[in-house]
């Protein structure tokens, strides 16, 4: 998110006497449902968030997992007249900031310089998902699996090994990269032998380092 967004919200919206901060969220809490009205925007403090998008027939995708100083539920911008289009669902342990859709509409009146500054967060949030859009339909399941982990570990600190711990099961990883979670689980093991990835139960810790020395070589990371 930019910078200059990221500084309003915290002058101006953090400390408002209407917008409340819910620390220590556990893992599986929800933020809100799909289908229920957008009148709330969240500010993501620290930890990561989901957003799971589930059709008619059951079948299920992440649609993205959001960090530290980003927001989730823009539908919320629309002044109410919308509906989530996903569920938004603790990843790992979160603090994140409530902020009412009417206390938004508020503070924006009063300062446009934040309205300037969400249309442009809006914009690259959906330059985000064509660039989603490309890797799904253009590359194969390894390149995707490489592409994604390498974007989430720009999320989390990294672990004294250097890897970077990612809190996500393998079919968590399976519907945010539009494969099946047996050929997603193939992909993982061949990568924790060449020295990407190693595999624990709901932890994934990606060697950045490794992966680029392994690309240099011929292997394919992004």
């Amino acid at each position: 998110m930019h910078h200059e967004l990221t500084f309003l919200l915290k002058k101006l919206l953090c400390s408002h006497r209407d917008v409340s901060r819910l620390p220590a969220l556990l893992r599986t809490s929800c933020l809100f449902g799909q289908g229920e009205k957008a009148d709330t925007l969240y500010f993501i403090e620290e930890g990561l968030i989901k957003l799971t998008r589930t059709n008619d027939l059951g079948g299920r995708v992440i649609l993205a997992i959001y960090g530290p100083n980003e927001l989730v539920g823009e539908e919320s911008l629309s002044g109410g007249k919308h509906f989530y289009f996903a569920e938004a669902e603790v990843l790992s342990p979160a603090t994140v900031y409530r902020i009412p859709g009417t206390t938004l509409e508020r503070v924006k009146s009063a300062h446009p310089e934040l309205g300037v500054a969400l249309v442009r967060c809006l914009v690259d949030s959906n330059l985000g998902f064509a660039q989603k859009l490309e890797w799904l339909s253009l590359h194969d399941v390894e390149s995707r699996v490489l592409y994604y982990l390498e974007q989430l570990a720009k999320l989390v600190e990294p672990a004294e090994d250097q890897g970077y711990p990612l809190p996500l099961t393998q079919l968590e990883l399976a519907d945010l990269v539009g494969a099946t979670r047996e050929t997603t689980s193939t992909t993982l093991n061949s990568l924790e032998k060449r020295g990407f990835v190693k595999l624990s139960r709901r932890l994934l810790t990606v060697y950045l380092r490794q992966g680029k020395a392994a690309a240099a070589g011929g292997e394919n990371w992004p």
